[in-house]
């Protein structure tokens, strides 16, 4: 036999330095401070005794690139505000996708939530093919945009999260300490003695001055535990597979200069692919890389044995395909345009309900349907809480936009907040003076339920609460019978139509059971 050649020695190494582990310290403190503002702000969102709000509640929305460009498809002009999306699109190029390990609420909600659910299993492998879904949900809201369809804000994150916590998270917390408080005011001294000056901080920094109540609980509820539970089967599943933001960052983070390496995982090792929370690479699915699924969290990093991980700017190495497919791609276009007319065989937006009333200033339906992003900050801010989510009354491009429900809350006279926080100007920003002039509706009376046409008495609360001045319900002396069928004078109200503006203050007032005997219609005047 032949003697075996003498093994040779692999050519020596020379070790790229250390990287900082302190780097996976400072991502969680940067998504700990954003995630705090954000909340700051949710709080600051509300009526403080002045028709101006002293904080830029709405400067999340403005950090979004995909309002800016799902608005501007949509509508064919430009959020001013919008535009400082453009930095982070601009930083995105430059580091890569780091809007959404360093910034997101919603993603360090779902970091949390895995944390509470305790997932330590491996990722199922049909994950790592379902990420190319939010790309064709993006593709398909882009293609719908361009007929003037704007459903973005059912799946954009920072409309998400900002909507549950305003009509779910809040009004509990509300609700129940509310509740103890009062139980502890029951129980009396000495407990009150600590109560009371705690209730005292938190009514004048946290709890709402009234009780907030929102409709459609159950499914904004169902909706966000989904998303929530679904970090059982993996790590930001949302992230990965449905988040249409996340896509956008995505597309543009492959081109980004900040890359990964090595950019294969190490034939002797592997550590690194379990402890990725976005699946970024993978041995059999992605033989490279995926800079567009990375959201540097650097878990890699800090996790490496070896200290070979590291994040460098530049290199000549190839970038990975995302394998969409161009005809996937395209098809996904073309469906969302194709959805369009199937979408909105039941909307109403060319023929309103009577009832439905929008905020103050919002003349077109169709406009106002492809200008709202469902971010709930107009129902958060509204001091009455008579702005509410919409169901699916008018379609599905109707549900989660607002509407006035005048039995819940009226529109404040000399309140403009709605229009202050709207990012995207859905409703018309308006001196107060030509807000109060501006109709959403009409008031009638339905004389089968008012008091005086039914029982013979007077009744005057809707004529003293109506806040116009002159006062659009006035009233005359007639005749009516009374319960028992003798003939009486009493004072009959009636509406000015040409002076009502429909803030539903009377519908609101009215002491009536169920139903009001005056009520609201949305105003002709809308329509012409």
């Amino acid at each position: 036999m032949p003697e075996a050649e003498p093994e040779q020695s692999p050519p020596p190494v020379f070790p790229l330095p250390v990287p900082w582990r302190g780097w996976v310290l400072v991502r969680r403190l940067s998504q700990l401070f954003f995630l705090l503002l954000f909340l700051i702000l949710f709080l600051q969102a509300t009526y403080q005794g002045e028709d101006h709000l002293k904080w830029p509640v709405d400067l999340f929305f403005r950090f979004d690139p995909l309002l800016l460009l799902e608005h501007t498809l949509a509508t064919g002009s430009i959020v001013p505000s919008l535009l400082l999306s453009l930095l982070f699109v601009g930083l995105t190029l430059f580091v890569g996708r780091f809007f959404c390990g360093w910034v997101c609420p919603l993603g360090t909600t779902l970091d949390g939530c895995r944390r509470l659910l305790r997932r330590h299993r491996p990722d199922p492998p049909p994950v790592f093919k379902l990420r190319r879904v939010k790309y064709y949900l993006l593709f398909f809201l882009l293609g719908a945009a361009v007929f003037h369809l704007n459903l973005v804000g059912l799946l954009d994150p920072l409309s998400l999260l900002f909507r549950t916590l305003a009509t779910i998270i809040y009004p509990a917390l509300s609700y129940g300490l509310e509740e103890a408080f009062a139980k502890a005011y029951d129980w009396g001294p000495p407990l009150t003695y600590v109560s009371e000056p705690v209730y005292g901080y938190l009514k004048d920094t946290i709890l709402p001055f009234r009780k907030p109540v929102f409709l459609l609980p159950l499914l904004t509820l169902t909706i966000f535990l989904t998303i929530a539970s679904l970090e059982r089967v993996a790590p930001r599943f949302w992230c990965r597979s449905f988040c249409p933001l996340g896509a956008l960052y995505g597309l543009v983070a492959r081109f980004a200069w900040l890359r990964k390496r090595p950019v294969k995982l190490c034939p002797d090792c592997g550590d690194c692919q379990p402890v990725c929370k976005m699946g970024a690479i993978h041995r059999e699915e992605a033989p490279r890389h995926q800079s567009a699924e990375c959201i540097l969290c650097l878990d890699c990093q800090e996790h490496c044995p070896k200290d070979r991980v590291a994040f460098r700017f530049g290199g000549k190495t190839p970038r990975p395909a995302l394998d969409l497919g161009r005809r996937q791609v395209i098809t996904a276009a073309a469906a969302g345009v194709v959805a369009v007319p199937f979408l909105r065989l039941g909307s109403l937006a060319h023929r309103p309900d009577e009832f439905l009333l929008r905020p103050p200033g919002v003349a077109s339906e169709a406009d106002f349907l492809a200008q709202c992003v469902r971010c709930g900050l107009c129902f958060k801010v509204c001091p009455t809480g008579a702005l509410q989510p919409l169901g699916f009354e008018q379609g599905l491009d109707g549900l989660y936009t607002s509407r006035l429900v005048p039995r819940l809350g009226y529109c404040e006279y000399n309140c403009t907040l709605c229009s202050q926080v709207c990012p995207t100007g859905a409703i018309p920003a308006l001196p107060l003076e030509v807000k109060q002039a501006s109709p959403m509706g009409t008031a009638f009376i339905n004389h089968y339920r008012c008091i005086p046409y039914t029982e013979g008495r007077d009744c005057l609360v809707c004529e003293e609460h109506c806040p116009t001045a002159p006062k659009a319900i006035s009233y005359y002396a007639g005749e009516v019978p009374d319960r028992h069928g003798k003939k009486t004078w009493v004072k009959l109200p009636v509406v000015n139509p040409e002076q009502c503006i429909g803030c539903g203050i009377c519908e609101n007032k009215c002491p009536v059971g169920g139903e009001a005997a005056i009520r609201v219609k949305r105003s002709l005047r809308l329509e012409m």
